[in-house]
């Protein structure tokens, strides 16, 4: 047997035994309650009335642009026959970086949606520019930095210049200084949206966020929900937590940036109620004290237990009258060996991931409305 002969066996074998030892144990997607049960984005839009069903789309960590609104739309509609009007992109608000909203709508067999996407990189991007220095690969913020001379291993630098330069300092500015007008601008992103809105109660909202997306968006509605009573900020706020029916959660990372907003020495087992817990008690009190629409609002929360930066949501902590909580796991990428799934595709692909994609728009068990698997 010649050397080149023994060279392509062993190569054979290799591929064999690391295709063997690559797998996705949550693939599809696992509820951890054997009896969770919600609605998707298609049954929704079957209950709009004849309206569309508003859904609200806001991005997490890392740097995101406009195109990413497509990408996810794009995603959820593939278990539906469909047709997505052009995108159209506009920003909130008036000086200085803005949030960027991308709108779109899609009309199904079923029912119409709306999306609108909410895109606050754009308000820290500016920030995040300093550390193009120190980037080995410069990503397309970063064009024209000086190079990063020094060498690193391969995959060190890989995750130093995504995970470490361009998505841990979104988290850091958020939790900083520039809090308050990361809120201000969001605020403005969500009265242009929904400000003029006169949607009736029964019209479905559908929030899907991701990361720390959510704790921004729930941090400014409850902000807003506490300005004064009757103002058109506090009525926006209170109307939208009325009407949400289901709420998307993908790499959840309250329990983890809600230790920013408390005191040393509280209880360990007793955290502050953070701003989604408000938020939904806010929800649940409108219902005991209006003749709201009797409809429960399901809170989803989607986690792969390799996400170095996601945590499954305790339910005990947010479910109530009228509230529901499921944990659902998934597999954003491969896990090499038992040893390593990439930390970055472990974050980030969820919204990309067509098992979670089939969840959010089809619900559970699948509506009826969907194309079978």
């Amino acid at each position: 047997m010649n050397t080149l002969t023994q060279i392509r066996r062993r190569a054979l074998l290799l591929i064999v035994l690391t295709l063997c030892a690559c797998t996705t144990p949550y693939q599809p997607p696992q509820p951890l309650d054997a009896n969770t049960n919600f609605p998707g984005l298609i049954d929704l839009a079957a209950r709009a009335g004849g309206k569309s069903a508003d859904v609200l789309l806001v991005h997490g960590i890392c740097t995101h642009d406009a195109s990413w609104a497509g990408v996810v739309v794009s995603q959820l509609m593939q278990p539906l026959t469909a047709a997505t009007s052009p995108t159209s992109t506009r920003a909130a608000g008036t000086g200085g970086p803005q949030i960027q909203i991308v709108s779109s709508n899609v009309a199904t067999s079923a029912g119409k949606l709306r999306f609108d996407a909410l895109i606050w990189s754009p308000l820290t991007t500016p920030l995040k520019r300093q550390l193009c220095y120190d980037q080995t690969g410069k990503s397309s913020v970063c064009e024209g930095a000086p190079p990063f001379t020094p060498s690193r291993a391969r995959l060190n630098a890989r995750f130093k210049d995504g995970l470490i330069d361009d998505c841990l300092p979104d988290a850091l500015v958020y939790q900083g200084v520039a809090r308050d007008d990361i809120q201000r601008r969001m605020r403005d992103a969500i009265l242009q949206v929904m400000g003029t809105s006169e949607t009736s109660p029964e019209v479905p909202l559908v929030v899907i966020s991701h990361s720390m997306g959510s704790k921004i968006l729930f941090d400014t509605l409850l902000r807003m929900s506490e300005e004064a009573p009757g103002s058109p900020a506090a009525l926006v706020a209170q109307r939208a937590v009325d009407r949400l029916r289901l709420l998307v959660m993908a790499a959840n990372q309250i329990p983890l940036l809600s230790l920013a907003d408390q005191q040393i020495g509280a209880a360990p087992l007793a955290p502050a109620s953070d701003s989604l817990q408000r938020l939904l008690q806010k929800r649940m009190n409108a219902r005991r004290t209006a003749a709201a629409v009797d409809q429960r609002l399901t809170l989803v929360a989607f986690t792969d237990p390799n996400d170095l930066l996601s945590y499954t949501l305790p339910a005990d902590r947010y479910a109530g009258e009228g509230v529901v909580v499921y944990n659902i796991l998934a597999s954003n990428a491969p896990t090499y060996f038992g040893l390593l799934e990439r930390p970055d595709y472990a974050h980030l692909n969820y919204l990309t991931n067509a098992g979670v994609g089939r969840l959010i728009t089809c619900g559970l068990p699948a509506s009826a409305l969907c194309k079978r698997e």
